[in-house]
Parts: C-alpha cells; sequence; structure tokens
C-alpha cells in the first residue's frame, strides 16, 4: 500500500478497569473475558471502519472519510457497540456459575470511546501495517483526559471539535471539555454519557407496525451488513442515488442529530413530502409517518435483518392512511407502489449500488 496521505475518522474503543481488573483477578479467566468483549466491540466496529489493531484492552479503528457520508451513522455505531458491549457483560455473568474474582467483577468493566477526523498514513513494514500521524497520536492522547474527574462518568465518547465539524453534527447538551497536550495544543471536545444513552434506548417505547397490520410488505436482500445498509436507506443523500425523480433533503435534527421526532424532506415536483421519525433504533429498525404537503398518507417501519452470509434483508412494512376499506386501500397502495413508482425495482437498485461501494471498501482496504 502507498503512503500517501489519507483523510478520514479515527475511532478508539477502550475498556476502562482493565488494570485494575486483570491485576486483581484470575489471569486466565480475565484473559478469556477479554478476549469475548473485545471481539463483541469488533465485530460491531468493523462492519463499517476498519481494525487497524487491538492495543491490548482497546480497539483501534479508522475509514476514509468518504466512508461515512451521513454523520449520525458513525454516533449511532458507537451507542449500539457500547449496547451490545454492556449486553454481553450481563450475558456472560447471567451464564457463569463460577466464583472467582475475575467472574465476579465482570460488571466493574466498562467501555470509553474517542473519534477524531484527520491525516494520516497507512504504514507498511514487512507484513505489519500501522497507521501513523500527528492526529493518530493525538487521539491516543486523549484517552489520557479530564472527562471522569470532570463529569464523574464511568463510560463516555467523546468526540472532538474536528470530528464533529466533519460529521455535520451539532451535540446539543453535550459536556463541553478542553485538553491540551505538550507539541498538541488544546483540542475541544464534546462529550456523551453512554450510560445514559444506554438507559434512555433500554427505556424508549418501541413502535413497529406489524405485518398483520401492514397494507403492503417489500423485501429485499442487501449484500451488506445492517449498518451500510442502514446508511443507504436512512442517509437522504444516498437515498437520491437510488430513488428516481424526487430529491431529499434533511429536516429538522432535535438535539442536532437524526433519532425520534427528526425529519426528511422530499421535493417532487409541485409537493413537499415530509417523513417524521417516531423510532429509531439503529441498525434494527425505523418507524415512520410520512406527509403530503402537511397531510399524514403511510406510515412504515424499516426492519434489518442480518443474514448469515453477512448481508441484510430489509423489510419494508408499509400501512396506507386512506379512508377506504381495507381491501381497496391495499390494491391502491400495491398498484401505485409496483406499477407507477415501480418501488421494489429501487429498492433492488439500492442493493446493488450499495453492494458496488462496499465491495471497493472492501478491496482497498484488502490490499
Amino acid at each position: 500500500m502507498s503512503a500517501v496521505t489519507q483523510h478520514g475518522y479515527l475511532l478508539l474503543a477502550d475498556i476502562s478497569g482493565y488494570t485494575s481488573f486483570v491485576a486483581g483477578t484470575e489471569l486466565e479467566h480475565s484473559h478469556e473475558i477479554l478476549s469475548d468483549l473485545l471481539v463483541t466491540i469488533c465485530e460491531k466496529i468493523e462492519v463499517l471502519l476498519a481494525i487497524s489493531k487491538l492495543e491490548g484492552d482497546a480497539v483501534f479503528a479508522y475509514a476514509p472519510e468518504t466512508r461515512i457520508q451521513r454523520g449520525e451513522t458513525l454516533l449511532e455505531l458507537i451507542e449500539t457497540t457500547y449496547a451490545a458491549f454492556r449486553d454481553k457483560q450481563v450475558s456472560m455473568r447471567r451464564a457463569t456459575t463460577c466464583t472467582c474474582n475475575a467472574c465476579r467483577n465482570i460488571p466493574s468493566l466498562d467501555l470509553k470511546f474517542i473519534a477524531h477526523h484527520g491525516d494520516y498514513i497507512v504504514q507498511q513494514v514487512r507484513e505489519i501495517r500501522e497507521l501513523v500521524g500527528s492526529d493518530v497520536n493525538l487521539i491516543h492522547r486523549l484517552l489520557k483526559n479530564h472527562v471522569v474527574e470532570s463529569t464523574g462518568w464511568r463510560a463516555y465518547a467523546m468526540l472532538t471539535e474536528a470530528c464533529l465539524v466533519h460529521l455535520h453534527l451539532d451535540l446539543e447538551g453535550s459536556h463541553i471539555q478542553m485538553e491540551e497536550y505538550e507539541h498538541l495544543g488544546q483540542v475541544k471536545t464534546y462529550n456523551i454519557d453512554l450510560h445514559q444513552r444506554y438507559q434512555e434506548i433500554a427505556d424508549e417505547r418501541r413502535i413497529m407496525i406489524g405485518e398483520d397490520d401492514a397494507d403492503v410488505i417489500v423485501r429485499v436482500d442487501f449484500p451488506t451488513p445492517p449498518a451500510v445498509t442502514w446508511e443507504w436507506m436512512q442517509d437522504p443523500i444516498r437515498r437520491n442515488l437510488w430513488v428516481e425523480h424526487v430529491h431529499w433533503y434533511s429536516g429538522d435534527r432535535p438535539g442536532g442529530r437524526a433519532g425520534k421526532g427528526a425529519s426528511n424532506h422530499c421535493a417532487h415536483g409541485k409537493s413537499l413530502s415530509t417523513e417524521v421519525t417516531l423510532d429509531w433504533r439503529p441498525f434494527e429498525y425505523s418507524t415512520a409517518d410520512s406527509y403530503e404537503n402537511g397531510k399524514k398518507t403511510f406510515s412504515e417501519t424499516l426492519r434489518f435483518e442480518p443474514l448469515p452470509n453477512g448481508g441484510t434483508r430489509v423489510h419494508d412494512i408499509m400501512q396506507v392512511h386512506l379512508p377506504l376499506p381495507r381491501f381497496l386501500r391495499r390494491t391502491m397502495a400495491r398498484y401505485v407502489l409496483f406499477h407507477q413508482m415501480k418501488y421494489d425495482q429501487l429498492l433492488a437498485k439500492a442493493a446493488r449500488l450499495a453492494g458496488e461501494d462496499y465491495n471497493k471498501y472492501k478491496e482497498f482496504h484488502e490490499e
């Protein structure tokens, strides 16, 4: 791989409490526990970013800036990775009857993330490939910060100002912390309490349209993992690549990001369509109401089912709001979607484009 400067996102996922956990527990069991947790972290992260290396208790990953076009996706990846980490902790603790210190102290471990945008070079010496550069040094220095001291948080996501600028995010309500390092100067960071976010995700009421209540269901298999498929279905910019004769763009973003209450708009002819998110479970499902010139026309749940081959089956479940008997409503909806809009063909096009883009990304990182 040529040693050229690249621009992109750098991510560190660091297990907190690692040193004291290993020092105070049985080495064999503590090693198994940490290995299982690191595998869980890697499996979530690598669907969107390339794993650079494992650094003891941390995972270091990266992606070129063109890889992530929808800013919220990186933050959603962090949150879903943290949720998977917490769920894995619970399942491991419940599954074991071992009373050794390592197994009893599984809940003492936690996870923090550092995300940064900057320049790096992928340097290869013999069979070893490593990222180098000032921004690579900076993200590692940021592991030593004052967030816990200032907030008392055990788990958090730290995003640098440079990262937020490139993601086009405005994290309302985040804890702003200035950090300073010799030779690197001051760094402005925005921090989110992951314990609070995990609880919010767990507590939020689920809103899904059941298949028995649907007027139309369309299914299509994507050759891409759920996180990538999610971006192709949710990102207005990507959506414009496969939906014809319309233009999607972002609307309101409560809290500065996509999620419950956020909206997207679509201009087509003299009409303006708006979709408003009711429920938002990244990489799992989303539910939204759609309006045409202010009048609610249909509701839709997009469900993302992981497939054994690494792909994703998208279940597009729609309920139409028309004052008609159910039979006529379903007949009209299917005629419009399949004969006029050819929506099934558009979804197949999205799957093809997503696969082509993902294959290019994999080929680049396998060189």
